[in-house]
């Protein structure tokens, strides 16, 4: 099989390593494609997330459940030969948080960053397949969705936790996206379908694939949080992934009395938010983290019902080959694009 593998330095490499086969508790998923992290981009550029090397990429997979060990949990039997969709955060299993019960909130998931071991196991999703096991959460979907919607669910699915499940979303409210890239773009496609009667998406003007999408769907484009006009105010405002800490405060600033701010920013610096200004407008404050299997489950449904309207408004499907290129290209001057990019080994020359 082919696994594109980072070998460090900013370097993909594609290789050919032994077929990777299921142990007596685990299942082979057949990859039909992987959408891009913008973590991906930023650690070829060498200011990503630190990881051991050698190392494939991709956790955002889609594919086949195409091979079971003898004893392979049910969680992976009911989805035998289907089309899913695998959940990208995975817990640990031995933190505090997951000892007691709270494997959401692990403190230290894995995202597919899994050093591969050639012929045994495989948890990047930039080669033919990966390997299953008992903390892989499937979540089928249709076998007709195109691969750039079908890898969308992912960034959806984060959309659906934040202003579904963490901020209660009703039809008719309004709602401000702070940040211009395709999980900006995944939470403007989540308040249009809930029916909010307003959407903002504020952020970095470099976002152009994300804010053109957007704009493609009806959202308004209002440049940086700070340029908001006076008295522009949302009953939901979220801050997405990938935004500088100080979107926070202006979050803050942004909610209508009452309202409510979910904080999904991956920040580490200080954001200058005020907390008199939560107390005074009686604000709820949520942190937000990404897509669980609820969510994902309805974030599918979301996809399918807008179809025809996402079609042909993202995605780039590219094949093993050309995907150094093509991730190093979605950061501009480090500032991301906003693109929902696919590396399929399906669209590869030599497909195996």
């Amino acid at each position: 099989m082919r696994s594109l593998v980072h070998i460090g330095g900013g370097k993909l490499q594609l290789e050919q390593i032994p077929d990777i086969v299921p142990g007596d508790d685990e299942g082979i998923l057949k990859v039909q494609g992987s959408a891009v992290c913008i973590g991906d981009a930023e650690t070829l550029h060498g200011y990503g997330p630190v990881m051991n090397v050698p190392l494939a990429l991709g956790h955002e997979i889609v594919g086949v459940v195409d091979a079971l060990g003898a004893n392979a949990p049910d969680t992976l039997k009911r989805h035998a030969g289907r089309r899913v969709i695998v959940d990208d955060a995975r817990p640990c299993g031995d933190c505090e948080y997951c000892r007691q019960g709270h494997r959401r909130f692990c403190k230290a998931p894995r995202y597919g960053h899994i050093v591969e071991q050639p012929g045994l196991k495989n948890f990047g999703g930039y080669a033919d397949a990966v390997t299953l096991d008992r903390h892989s959460v499937l979540v089928p979907i249709p076998d007709e969705l195109p691969i750039e919607l079908a890898t969308f669910i992912v960034p959806v699915g984060s959309g659906v936790e934040w202003l579904l499940h963490e901020a209660d979303l009703k039809k008719g409210e309004s709602v401000a996206v702070l940040g211009t890239s395709r999980m900006g773009l995944a939470s403007c496609v989540v308040a249009l379908h809930q029916g909010a009667s307003r959407i903002g998406l504020y952020g970095h003007p470099g976002g152009t694939d994300a804010i053109g999408a957007a704009r493609g769907l009806g959202v308004t484009i209002r440049g940086e949080p700070h340029e908001r006009a006076a008295g522009e105010l949302y009953d939901v405002v979220v801050v997405v992934t990938e935004t500088p800490a100080s979107y926070a405060a202006h979050a803050v600033e942004m909610a209508a009395p009452r309202g409510r701010v979910i904080l999904a920013s991956t920040s580490m610096e200080p954001s200058g938010l005020v907390p008199e200004f939560v107390r005074r407008k009686g604000l709820t404050l949520k942190g937000g983290r990404g897509a669980s299997e609820g969510s994902l489950g309805r974030a599918v449904a979301i996809v399918v019902s807008l179809r025809d309207r996402l079609t042909g408004k993202l995605g780039e499907v590219h094949g093993l080959e050309e995907a150094e290129g093509r991730i190093k290209g979605l950061l501009c001057d480090g500032v991301a694009r906003g693109t929902h990019m696919v590396i399929s080994p399906q669209r590869s020359a030599a497909v195996r």
